[in-house]
C-alpha cells in the first residue's frame, strides 16, 4: 500500500532545535543568515577533487524535488544559518534523483530512497548516512574530523563494540540502518543487538536497545506482529524508560510514532497494552505540542493512536476525530509551498488509515490545485479509488499522474506506477496491459546510459510482475513484442546494457 511507504519516508525529520542548540561560530552564524548551502549540483567528481586538495569531506545529499521528507528537509534545517554554516567545512553536494548520471552514483554510493545524506571522504567512501536529520548537525560536527569508512567502523563495532569512542556511538546511533542496500536484514539486526549489549549505561544503550528491537521484530503476513516473550519483556522496560526522559522521546520519536505502536499492540496482556499504550500516546502528544519541532513530525505522532486505537479494522469515534484535527491544523499551519508538499500526503495517509478515506480524498484534491507536483498527490488518490473498489478510477489517476510527472527517472517510475495499477485492477484488458508497459519502455528510451539503482531496481520488480500477468492471462505474445522493444532499448544503456536485458528475469 502506497500509504505506508508514503508515511514512512516522512520521518526523515529536520530538527532545528536540534541545530540551534549547538550553534557553530557566531560570526559564521550570523554571515550565514542571507546566505544558502552552497551546494555543487549533480558535480560528484568535481567535489571529490576538490575534497582531495582541500581535505574536507564531502556532505552529499540525494533527493527530488516531488519527496516530501526533501522538502521538509530544505523548508527547515536547509534554511537554518547555523546549519548553512556548519557545511563549511564541508564539499556539499546536491544530487537530484532526476539529473543525468544521478541513479548511476546513486549505484555506487548504494543510495536508493529519498532523500539521503551521505558523508564521503576524500577518496569516495563512505563515513556516514543520516536516520534522521534530527541528528544531522550532532553527526557532521563529528564527521568533519573523521576520515574512517564506515565499513572500518562497522568491522570494529562487530569485533570490538566495547572499544568503540563516544563519537563512533553517535555516528552509529544516527546511521541509516533501515537503508543501506549493502547489508542485510538479519546482519544488521544482530550487530545492532550486540552493540546494545556493549553500549553505556543510558541513553546511549537505550537507544541501541531501541533499534535493534525494532530491526530484529517482523509482522507475519497479516501485517501484525507476534512478539517473542523476550521481545515483549523488552517493549515493557524500554519503551517506559524512554518516555520518562523529554530529550530522549524527542531523539528517538521517529520509531515511538511509528514502529513501537504496533509491538505495544501486540502484548497480549491487556491490562499492560492499555496503560503502556496510554503512557506512549500521552508522550508523542508532549512531541506534538513542541512547536520547535517540525510540522511532519508533529503530525507523525497521531499515528500511535490510530494503531493503538484499532478493532478491526476500524478506529473508535475518539480516535478519528483527533487524527482529523491533527491533519485540519497541519493543512491550516502549513503555509510555505515546500512545506505543504513535505506534510500534506502524510496528513491524508493518516485520515486514510484512520478510515476517512473521503476526508483523505479532499485533502489532496485541493492540493492538487496549489502544488508544483500534483502528480505526486494523483498517485495517492489512485491507491484511494484502488482501495475502495474503483478499478477504472485507478487507472485513470494512475495514468494522469505518469502523464504529468517531471523529471527523467520520476516519470519512469510514475509510469510503472500506471502499469502496476492496469495489471492489478484490469489484468485481463490486454490492449491496456500493452500500453501501460509500452509506456515504461518509451521513458527508459528517453534516459540512455541511466539504467541504475532505483531505476534498475523498479524496473526489474516491475518485469517481475508482467511476466508473472503473462503465465497467468496468455500473454506471451505482448511480453514477446516487450521483449523485443527492451533490447532497443537496453542497447542504449552503455556500461548497463547487460543487466537492462535481464529485466524481470530470474536470477
Amino acid at each position: 500500500m502506497r500509504w505506508t511507504s508514503i508515511i514512512l519516508a516522512g520521518l526523515m525529520a529536520a530538527n532545528l532545535a536540534a541545530c540551534q542548540r549547538h550553534p557553530s561560530d557566531k560570526a559564521q552564524i550570523e554571515s550565514a543568515q542571507t546566505q544558502q548551502i552552497a551546494w555543487r549540483e549533480g558535480d560528484v567528481d568535481d567535489a571529490l577533487a576538490e575534497a582531495k586538495e582541500s581535505g574536507k569531506p564531502v556532505l552529499l545529499y540525494w533527493g527530488a524535488k516531488w519527496c516530501p521528507p526533501c522538502n521538509q528537509l530544505k523548508s527547515t534545517l536547509f534554511k537554518d544559518p547555523a546549519f548553512i554554516a556548519q557545511t563549511r567545512n564541508f564539499i556539499p553536494v546536491h544530487l537530484d534523483g532526476d539529473t543525468t548520471g544521478a541513479q548511476k552514483w546513486g549505484e555506487r554510493f548504494g543510495i536508493s530512497g529519498y532523500p539521503t545524506v551521505i558523508v564521503l571522504n576524500a577518496d569516495g567512501a563512505e563515513i556516514t548516512r543520516l536516520s534522521t536529520a534530527a541528528r544531522l548537525p550532532e553527526v557532521l560536527r563529528v564527521a568533519a574530523a573523521r576520515t574512517t569508512p564506515i565499513d572500518a567502523l562497522f568491522d570494529k563495532a562487530e569485533k570490538s563494540p566495547t572499544a568503540l569512542s563516544p563519537d563512533e556511538w553517535q555516528i552509529l546511533g544516527a546511521f541509516d540502518w533501515q537503508n543501506d542496500p549493502k547489508r542485510d536484514h538479519a546482519r544488521t539486526a544482530s550487530l545492532l543487538e550486540k552493540l546494545a549489549g556493549a553500549a553505556p549505561e543510558g541513553a546511549v544503550k537505550r537507544r541501541f536497545s531501541l533499534l535493534a528491537l525494532t530491526v530484529r521484530a517482523e509482522p507475519g503476513a497479516d501485517g501484525k506482529y507476534a512478539l517473542s516473550p523476550a521481545q515483549q519483556a523488552q517493549v515493557e522496560q524500554l519503551v517506559p524508560a524512554i518516555l520518562a526522559n523529554s530529550d530522549e522521546v524527542i531523539v528517538n520519536r521517529q520509531e515511538l510514532s511509528y514502529a513501537i505502536p504496533s509491538l505495544v499492540a501486540a502484548l497480549p496482556d491487556t491490562a499492560r497494552r492499555t496503560t503502556l499504550g496510554a503512557s506512549l500516546i500521552k508522550g508523542l502528544d508532549r512531541v506534538y505540542r513542541d512547536d520547535s519541532l517540525p510540522l511532519p513530525d508533529r503530525l507523525a505522532t497521531v499515528n500511535a493512536d490510530i494503531e493503538l486505537g484499532r478493532t478491526g479494522e476500524h478506529v473508535s469515534k475518539t480516535v478519528l476525530t483527533k487524527v482529523r484535527e491533527r491533519a485540519a491544523w497541519a493543512d491550516k499551519t502549513a503555509k510555505d509551498a515546500m512545506v505543504r508538499q513535505s506534510v500534506i500526503s502524510n496528513a491524508a495517509g493518516l485520515l486514510h488509515e484512520a478510515g476517512d478515506d473521503a476526508g483523505a480524498k479532499k485533502l489532496l484534491e485541493a492540493e492538487l490545485k496549489r502544488s508544483a507536483s500534483p502528480y505526486y498527490y494523483m498517485l495517492d488518490l489512485a491507491s484511494l479509488a484502488e482501495d475502495s473498489k474503483d478499478g477504472p478510477a485507478a487507472i485513470a489517476w494512475a495514468r494522469k499522474a505518469y502523464e504529468t510527472a517531471e523529471g527523467d527517472a520520476t516519470r519512469v517510475q510514475w509510469a510503472i506506477a500506471y502499469s502496476k495499477t492496469v495489471l492489478r485492477q484490469a489484468p485481463g484488458d490486454k490492449a491496456a496491459v500493452e500500453a501501460s508497459a509500452q509506456a515504461v519502455i518509451d521513458e527508459l528510451g528517453k534516459n540512455s546510459g541511466d539504467y541504475y539503482q532505483r531505476t534498475r531496481v523498479k524496473v526489474d520488480a516491475w518485469g517481475k510482475l508482467l511476466r508473472t500477468w503473462s503465465d497467468g492471462y496468455d500473454g506471451s505474445a505482448i511480453l514477446k513484442r516487450l521483449d523485443a522493444r527492451m533490447i532497443e532499448v537496453c542497447a542504449k544503456q552503455g556500461e548497463a546494457a547487460a543487466t537492462c536485458r535481464t529485466w524481470g528475469k530470474a536470477a
